[in-house]
């Protein structure tokens, strides 16, 4: 029990990060474009989990990510 208290704050990261991943699976079998295209969901699912879990907008991000290349 103390295990999954210690996953609360990174619930939605998890419970997004797996969906994508089932999701990739399904439309995927074996070899290296699917493999990317496996890679690419899951990140896509890891980023919206953390977003969820920081309560950050996406103008939020898309501002931080223009102030990052406008260095």
């Amino acid at each position: 029990m103390k295990k999954l208290k210690a996953l609360a704050p990174y619930r939605n990261q998890l419970i997004f990060t797996v969906l994508f991943v089932v999701i990739a699976i399904l439309f995927m079998t074996l070899g290296f474009w699917k493999t990317m295209l496996l890679i690419l969901f899951t990140s896509i699912g890891l980023f919206i989990g953390t977003m969820q879990d920081e309560k950050r907008s996406i103008s939020s991000i898309i501002a931080t990510i223009q102030a990052f290349f406008e260095r």
